[in-house]
């Protein structure tokens, strides 16, 4: 695949990740998906389900914009570029990596670099773990299209090379606090940040949670869905967390082909050890009845 073709797909699945709006039934076709992804579709998936930010998937709070956002916006800044109002949402990364391909192909070394870094920083580094959920949560379009944006960055990094050390957000990323260290909310919160747990959870998977351990389901932003099935079965959804992280961990071949071997290592190791913590924090309040 020649970088002029590869730019020209990488702004194509930009289009569908932004929306029904932008995508057009000549996209569809040429992406060959199986359909347009309807309205309802991309806000269940990438509005509500998951979130397609590097902030929220590499910053220690789990949330948008701080220091996730603020390392995408420097690296713009970089370039001499005016960072987008969401500059490490993925149709704004999907899209700069498009430009600089197109940069690169006309002979510029530095656009070249800078896709490398890029790619290996700021996509490959978390990108992967929104994609495996998207083709386990999102209706059959979108599955399709995620599919499709691991093909295109898997070819990114089998060109560029995988990194030869970790992005800094990973290897500056805090693990899971100790109960004891932050308070309830601020721990619930923590459980939600991919970065410190390995843990992707969408609003399905606390759903998922409630009804396999026959507990009442909450309504609302998963922080507060969670800490109500902590508050009633602390030591039973400290389990489910656990055995949720090890299957997360089973599922890291995104990750593998978009950000490369040491990426993928880092999350399964981060997810393992979650579990571990998970599993004995779940014992120990089984137990005693330490509320979490």
């Amino acid at each position: 695949m020649s970088a002029a073709p590869r730019s020209g797909l990488l702004r194509a699945l930009a289009a569908v990740a932004a929306g029904p709006d932008a995508t057009s039934p000549a996209l569809v076709t040429a992406l060959e998906l199986p359909r347009a992804p309807t309205s309802a579709e991309h806000t269940d998936l990438l509005v509500f389900q998951l979130h397609p930010y590097a902030s929220v998937h590499l910053g220690p709070e789990g949330m948008l914009g701080g220091v996730g956002r603020d390392r995408v916006a420097g690296f713009l800044r970089a370039l001499d570029v005016t960072p987008p109002s969401e500059p490490d949402h993925l149709v704004a990364l999907l899209h700069a990596l498009a430009d600089l391909g197109d940069l690169a192909a006309a002979g510029s070394d530095r656009a070249g670099h800078a896709a490398t870094v890029l790619l290996h920083e700021h996509l490959g580094s978390w990108v992967g773990r929104l994609l495996a959920r998207a083709v386990e949560l999102g209706a059959g379009p979108l599955r399709v299209w995620a599919g499709l944006v691991a093909d295109v960055l898997a070819a990114e990094l089998t060109d560029r090379g995988a990194p030869e050390v970790l992005p800094p957000a990973l290897r500056e990323a805090p693990p899971l606090s100790e109960p004891s260290e932050a308070s309830a909310a601020d721990w619930t919160a923590e459980l939600l940040a991919p970065v410190r747990t390995g843990l992707v959870l969408a609003r399905a998977d606390l759903a998922r949670a409630a009804r396999e351990l026959d507990l009442g389901a909450r309504v609302g932003e998963r922080a507060f869905s969670l800490r109500a099935l902590l508050d009633q079965d602390a030591a039973a959804v400290l389990g489910w967390l656990g055995r949720e992280a090890r299957r997360q961990a089973e599922d890291l071949g995104m990750v593998e082909r978009t950000g490369g071997p040491g990426v993928a290592g880092w999350w399964r190791h981060r997810l393992e050890g979650t579990a571990g913590r998970l599993d004995a924090l779940a014992a120990t309040v089984a137990a005693r009845g330490v509320p979490a």
